[in-house]
């Protein structure tokens, strides 16, 4: 049976808590046909586990394809990535308006980059087998429950 990383659940949970009128058309976690037929973190590896998460972009602020929160979070995902923070080590890739951002390329590690990506809907967040059993909170600012945690979250993003 497919399950989502722990650390996937969490990350979608704390977005749902954060904006709870959030259109979720764009949502998954576990492939559909199109991705089976391929290589893809959304199909379940030998154990079970999921490695992807798709986020729709309209947080319900605005109209359609209003990204600017979706922005901010793939943005903060990609610098927490990057932190070394506590729990970081869970992403592997972040996709978003045609452009990745990852570990993998020193001379762009974990900037955004590139084209031919797609993911114009949704953020697509991979995650690596560190995921698997660690579902901390994600300390992002844009999904503190208060003003004082998004501070101290986005001041520890900063390396303050």
């Amino acid at each position: 049976m497919a399950k989502l990383v722990a650390g996937g659940v969490t990350l979608r949970d704390q977005i749902n808590e954060r904006f709870p009128d959030r259109d979720k058309s764009s949502d998954g976690w576990v492939g559909d046909a199109a991705h089976v037929a391929r290589a893809s973190f959304h199909n379940p590896d030998k154990n079970g586990w999921v490695h992807a998460l798709d986020i729709d972009e309209n947080f319900g602020i605005g109209k359609w394809r209003n990204g600017r929160n979706a922005k901010a979070l793939a943005d903060q995902l990609v610098a927490y990535a990057a932190s070394g923070l506590p729990g970081a080590n869970r992403v592997l890739h972040v996709v978003y308006e045609d452009q990745v951002a990852s570990g993998s390329y020193k001379a762009s590690w974990w900037k955004f980059r590139g084209a031919g990506y797609a993911h114009f809907q949704h953020i697509h967040i991979s995650f690596t087998e560190k995921a698997q059993k660690d579902g901390q909170v994600w300390p992002l600012p844009i999904l503190g429950k208060t003003l004082k945690q998004r501070r101290a979250w986005a001041a520890a993003l900063a390396g303050k």
